[in-house]
């Protein structure tokens, strides 16, 4: 369970908007029509209970919308990716700003009791229900909290009755019947504060003071969904009992299902399962939330912590107001996007700039909760350079409502937009269940009308022609009325001198440096069009059962195709060239460090900036680096594009930029990466534990700061030039391409090179890794809150070369997750997410570990390390038992079996399918595998590897542990 606060919060701090609030979509509308002269909708119930009734916008057909006479709203649609599978979301209109001051955090807590217990499902009972029919907790099995919604998430393996059953079974025992007993309420109470304690970070922090600063007067900041240690340490089940019954009503609930089923026979289950559900006693109102005042005078605000990212960002509220989705405002919107976007395009391409003193920028809008519209120009600065981040700021967003737009501009804009449909379009039959499930429920609040793709690429061209650099100016220019005075804020490491005093004088002397108009630039042409005469193919082989074409070309370049129609019009392309991290020595680690960084140094005749302008409305992606064994990358292209993708990754490998600018950005970002190294427990496990278990290799270890910033393309260059000249080159080809087209592509680039090795070389020397030979305790220190702390305990394992023996090791760590969820998180309550996995290398010969964590308090570290080597003793001494093995078996078979039917399954085999040919038999007999290890298998495995004395124990706690 996932209580969405910390998606929001994740949200503001990455270069987007601040508020994780849905707003219309952002499509082409139709600027002639104000108002619909004649109904193109249905005009039912559902219809307008759904909001759509009244709209001149055409809502989908495909999908079966409802309402119940108790209110209760439903949407289903037919839909087959993937194949024989169903998504289950019920939306409850309720979440944390309805909460007293007592309740602050029982409306998450109440989500985390639909899974503890209810009239026909025993407490503890749920989880395991669903994994027996193949559905894993967290995976499969979830629900999140937000500030005014609570969501419940089934995604079904199958779409048998018995399991379509099950779900809406158990959705409506979450709608009306739990039980919210007060033994189970106090056994859930740890259970949460560990999920807290796990979220208190530097950068939750960061948002509270955020939220406070900008909407002050509202409940916004006071209302987190995780709440107050105080109430969900002392709060009486009466109490989550009151939200209960206030607002888990029908007429705030809202049903949605799409997959691989009969609507009208699912819309029978529903209104048989649903129509008798009537609320208990009064309903709850809608809470009042506040609002801000608009006309505050300008403000500042600063956030100091030595791990939280330099960020800037300049921010304007109105008043919210209440319009229908009509296709006049869908045009209007799409322009006030266009100019968005285009000043997002600016900041961008100064972030590029060698002296450039931000890393990354943005320009975005908000609504808040129908009471503000918001404006946000943010970026995350280079150290002690916010000063001159804010200037820009606010100088370009000035720019942009003095001077407007270039045409340029424009077109690059409706260029990508323009594809961006083209592709929804082509894939209208494959789109994903789980995305069309979730933009359902968002339509659910009414602000839009859900339309197919084909709507909203016809709405967008019967527009676009009217979108010239004069009107995006204009529209961009009228929307920016009307915004009250700025409010700026800088977070940064170190405290600013001068305070927020300070950053309101930046402010201003930045509105007296006046803006020159934009310098209308004209893109050029992608110079690497011709790599020589096209490749002969000299070997073509078949490999039936897994329909994969392999073809190597005269020049040795190596090529596997498996055409799909999994997604209709997408093509994933892998390249690998022999050589990667394997270069790097233990005398030299950061040898080939830069190489994961190829694609910011862009090509010899086009910056990154130039590419962005030249391949805009192309499905195209510079995407260039570094793997352990190999240069390169994947990327997700068109079949239309696939043959550009294929040049613009070649032209990487035979004319990379190496330019100063991609080099400054690089010592601009690790500062500030490195920062949070030790923020959490987390983080400094992240950091050192590689190192540790590689017994100390310093190819497995985090290089220090300063040496990756005296790093530099000459230095890599003489590095990865005899890779980039001779190395083996395996390419491979998954999705929905017909295979001439591929192979011509391949040929007229890669196979145009001049001759190359024909193997990888196996570098055996590299590929030794000796896992740590000193087992003792270790105990790292990070810098946040006193009581965060994490365990693991590591046992050496093997590689994954025997694929039976890798299979039975991945079901054995599913077991002691299991375990460990029933004993540290169930029983204890001491932690909220304990874990268990394998990582088996197939790149290191014999290398590999078996693992299990846990987040949990500095006082349960004793407590949770016993439980841990106590379940490794279990699964020595003993077989496991049938039921367990069931349990931990099914969801893995369901998602074995699902991942079939996926392009990125597949390319981990098809990128190889030549130079590893072997492990294609892992595709072929690894569901086998699982299904037919027993109960002795496991304890055999357990005997071999959970063995106390080799096992090797990672703490992390805070410096400021035990004082």
């Amino acid at each position: 369970m996932t209580s969405s606060f910390v998606r929001r919060a994740s949200t503001a701090l990455s270069p987007l908007v601040l508020l994780a609030v849905i707003a219309a979509p952002a499509y082409a509308r139709d600027a002639s029509t104000t108002t619909a002269t004649a109904a193109v909708n249905p005009q039912s119930e559902a219809a307008r209970a759904w909001n759509f009734a009244a709209s001149d916008v055409p809502v989908d057909s495909n999908i079966v919308f409802g309402v119940l006479p108790n209110g209760m709203k439903y949407a289903l649609l037919q839909n087959s990716t993937p194949k024989d599978s169903v998504v289950l979301r019920m939306r409850f209109d309720v979440g944390s700003f309805a909460e007293a001051d007592d309740q602050r955090g029982l409306a998450h807590f109440l989500e985390h009791m639909a899974f503890n217990g209810s009239t026909n499902v025993p407490e503890g009972e749920m989880i395991k229900l669903l994994e027996r029919k193949g559905l894993a907790f967290g995976a499969d099995t979830n629900a999140s909290t937000g500030f005014d919604e609570t969501i419940y998430k089934l995604d079904l393996p199958n779409a048998s009755d018995d399991l379509i059953d099950t779900g809406l079974m158990l959705m409506r025992e979450t709608a009306s019947e739990l039980t919210i007993d007060p033994a189970a309420v106090d056994r859930e109470r740890g259970i949460i504060l560990s999920e807290r304690r796990a979220r208190d970070t530097y950068q939750l922090r960061n948002v509270i003071d955020q939220l406070d600063f900008q909407m002050q007067g509202m409940t916004v900041a006071n209302r987190l969904p995780i709440g107050t240690e105080e109430v969900i340490r002392t709060a009486p089940a009466a109490r989550l009992r009151d939200l209960y019954d206030r607002y888990y009503r029908p007429e705030r609930a809202t049903l949605v299902m799409v997959g691989d089923f009969d609507p009208a026979a699912v819309e029978a289950k529903i209104k048989a399962r649903f129509a008798d559900w009537k609320g208990r006693g009064a309903a709850g109102a809608d809470p009042d939330i506040g609002t801000v005042d608009f006309n505050r005078a300008a403000a500042a605000d600063d956030f100091i912590d030595p791990a939280i990212q330099d960020m800037v960002t300049v921010s304007a509220l109105k008043p919210w107001q209440e319009e229908a989705d009509t296709k006049a405002k869908r045009a209007r919107t799409l322009a006030e996007d266009i100019g968005d976007a285009i000043v997002s395009r600016r900041l961008a391409k100064l972030a590029l700039d060698e002296d450039s003193p931000i890393l990354s920028a943005y320009f975005g809008k908000a609504t808040g909760w129908k009471i503000f519209e918001q404006v946000t120009a943010g970026a995350v600065a280079k150290e002690g350079a916010w000063t001159e981040a804010l200037a820009l700021l606010e100088q370009e967003q000035r720019r942009a409502i003095e001077h407007g737009f270039t045409q340029a501009e424009v077109d690059e804009q409706l260029a990508t937009r323009r594809t961006a449909l083209r592709n929804a379009v082509a894939g209208v039959a494959t789109r994903r269940s789980e995305a069309l499930a979730d933009a359902l429920v968002n339509a659910a609040k009414g602000d839009f009308v859900f339309v197919r793709p084909e709507t909203s690429q016809a709405l967008f061209e019967a527009v676009a022609p009217s979108l010239d650099a004069a009107t995006v100016s204009a529209v961009f220019r009228k929307r920016m009325e009307g915004f009250s005075a700025p409010l700026a804020r800088v977070s940064a490491k170190k405290p600013i001198e001068g305070g927020t005093d300070a950053i309101l004088a930046a402010l201003r002397a930045s509105t007296e440096v006046a803006v020159a108009p934009p310098a209308e630039a004209a893109n050029a042409a992608f110079a690497y069009d011709n790599f020589g005469t096209p490749g002969t193919i000299i070997a073509d082989d078949r490999i039936e059962d897994l329909g994969i074409r392999r073809v190597r070309f005269a020049n040795n370049v190596m090529l596997n195709i498996k055409k799909t129609d999994f997604q209709k019009d997408r093509v994933m392309l892998s390249l690998r060239v022999d050589g990667g991290n394997l270069l790097a020595t233990r005398d030299d680690p950061t040898k080939v460090s830069l190489a994961g960084s190829l694609m910011l140094g862009g090509l010899q005749a086009h910056s990154l900036d130039d590419l962005r302008s030249i391949l805009a409305g192309r499905t195209v992606s510079p995407s260039f680096g570094n793997m352990t064994d190999a240069f390169g990358g994947t990327a997700l292209t068109s079949p239309e594009d696939f043959a550009l993708q294929a040049k613009l990754m070649a032209a990487y490998l035979t004319h990379p930029g190496f330019r100063p600018d991609g080099l400054a950005l690089i010592r601009r970002v690790l500062p500030q990466q490195y920062a949070a190294n030790d923020a959490t427990p987390a983080a400094v496990i992240g950091r050192d534990a590689g190192g540790i278990l590689a017994n100390d290799d310093p190819r497995a270890q985090t290089p220090p700061l300063a040496k990756l910033l005296t790093l530099d393309w000459e230095q890599l260059k003489p590095a990865i030039a005899d890779s980039f000249a001779n190395g083996a080159i395996e390419i491979g080809v998954v999705g929905d391409i017909d295979e001439q087209a591929a192979i011509d592509a391949i040929a007229a680039t890669f196979g145009a090179l001049p001759e190359r090795r024909a193997a990888f070389d196996p570098r055996a020397d590299a590929r030794i890794r000796e896992y740590a030979r000193d087992r003792s305790e270790r105990t790292l220190i990070h810098k946040g809150p006193a009581e965060q702390a994490e365990l693991r305990v590591y046992w050496p394992a093997r590689d994954d070369s025997d694929l039976a023996e890798a299979m039975r090791l991945n079901l054995l760590v599913r077991v002691m997750q299991l375990k460990l969820t029933e004993e540290l998180r169930e029983r204890l309550g001491e932690s909220y997410s304990p874990g268990a996995a394998a990582s088996l290398s197939d790149e290191f010969p014999g290398y590999g570990h078996l693992f299990a964590a846990s987040n949990i308090d500095y006082k349960d570290l004793a407590t949770t390390r016993a439980a841990i080597f106590a379940i490794a003793r279990e699964l020595r001494d003993a077989p496991v038992d049938a039921d367990l093995l069931d349990r931990a078996r099914r969801p893995l078979v369901e998602a074995m079996t699902k991942s079939r039917r996926e392009n990125t399954y597949w390319l981990n085999y098809v990128a190889e399918a030549t130079s590893q040919a072997d492990r294609l038999d892992r595709s072929r007999n690894g569901i086998a595998e699982v299904e037919a290890a027993t109960p002795a298998d496991l304890q055999t495995l357990a005997r071999r590897y959970l063995v106390d004395d080799k096992a090797l124990v990672i703490k992390a706690v805070s410096d400021k542990a035990g004082k």
